[in-house]
């Protein structure tokens, strides 16, 4: 049975913004799957999608990437094979459909971002975000900026020049494969200057009379860049958290105030902890606490709003060293230590970078 609509993945250039690492596709991000994954989950059906990729012979074959594919989509997924970088995005883009005899509505998807269309994207779209109601961007003049009337329709897009609120999120969907191919091959014959885009492809299909939308849309992340992905890499970091004089007043086993009695939070760290959570930071709890104190503790941490990946009980109390390796995939330092005065309420102040945004 054919599959409604085709994403496509052109994957084909040399990363340059990410330097001594491999392709930014393969990097892994903190919660294990590929950036590549995180993109293409932008499409919540996409395994019920034909799904087409486009990357360079040497990523694929020397740098191990067709493997990570295999491993990552098994069969799921479609390669075109490129043994030499093209003029830019849209010369790619056209190669995979004319290569992989696309035919219908496609969705071209960037793999250096991810976020929730509101909207069907397998249409004549593009998908944005408005920066009045979206957190942290970096490298905006780099971005493409539509220009929409009152009814989200596309009345423009601009390519790194800052001239609207909206910004493009790196999805472009067209109701047929050939509306792509005919305005590149004008493009083409139009002797088209500098590096082609799939913004210069939409312009000339509006200019032959299709009508395109904006489509808004939620969670956006950007990557596009090395400081933001180790920005995203941060936001999900890994923090093992003591409780007795960290989360929790401290109490003991012997000498009041005991394990035993009723629990008292340490309302700024609490405050701290669950901004951090809201990021997508992953907390590993901590305590000399005895297992028996285990259903006592967590029913407080839950009333407290907490949520934790692990709570390891009957830990020594005594001094506790994290080892870890570090690599560019994972800069130095790629562990650290913060050191709080017992009962002191001042995580934020400790871990500013992680708190505040």
């Amino acid at each position: 049975m054919t599959k409604p609509g085709t994403i496509v993945l052109p994957i084909a250039g040399r990363s340059s913004r990410f330097p001594g690492l491999r392709p930014k596709w393969m990097l892994t991000a903190p919660t294990g799957e590929l950036m590549l994954e995180k993109s293409l989950a932008s499409v919540a059906d996409w395994r019920n999608r034909r799904v087409v990729i486009g990357a360079l012979a040497e990523h694929l074959d020397g740098k191990g990437g067709r493997g990570a594919l295999q491993r990552a989509f098994g069969d799921a997924v479609e390669i075109v094979t490129f043994e030499d970088q093209t003029a830019g995005p849209a010369e790619t883009v056209a190669e995979i459909l004319s290569r992989a005899d696309v035919q219908g509505p496609i969705f071209i998807k960037d793999c250096d971002s991810w976020f929730v269309p509101r909207e069907n994207v397998f249409s004549d779209c593009v998908c944005y975000a408005d920066l009045r109601q979206t957190g942290e961007v970096r490298n905006i003049a780099a971005k493409s900026f539509l220009h929409l009337n009152d009814n989200d329709l596309l009345l423009g897009i601009i390519e790194k020049n800052v001239s609207s609120n909206y910004i493009s999120v790196g999805g472009y969907g067209f109701h047929d494969a050939h509306v792509f191919l005919d305005s590149y091959r004008r493009l083409l014959a139009s002797n088209h200057e500098g590096e082609p885009f799939v913004s210069h492809v939409i312009l000339d299909a509006i200019r032959q009379g299709n009508v395109f939308r904006g489509i808004n849309t939620d969670h956006y992340v950007d990557v596009g860049t090395l400081e933001a992905w180790n920005r995203f890499r941060e936001d999900l970091g890994l923090y093992i958290v003591d409780l007795d004089g960290v989360v929790l007043k401290n109490a003991g086993q012997y000498i009041p105030p005991l394990w035993d009695d009723p629990d008292q939070a340490l309302p700024g760290n609490v405050a701290a902890l669950k901004a951090m959570i809201a990021r997508g930071a992953q907390i590993i709890f901590v305590t000399a606490r005895p297992e028996r104190f285990r259903e006592k503790t967590e029913a407080f941490l839950r009333e407290l709003g907490l949520s934790w990946h692990a709570a390891i009980f009957g830990v020594n109390h005594a001094a506790r060293t994290l080892v870890n390796d570090f690599a560019p995939s994972n800069p130095f330092p790629s562990a650290v230590a913060i050191n709080l005065v017992r009962n002191g309420d001042d995580l934020a102040t400790m871990l500013p970078s992680a708190v505040q945004r």
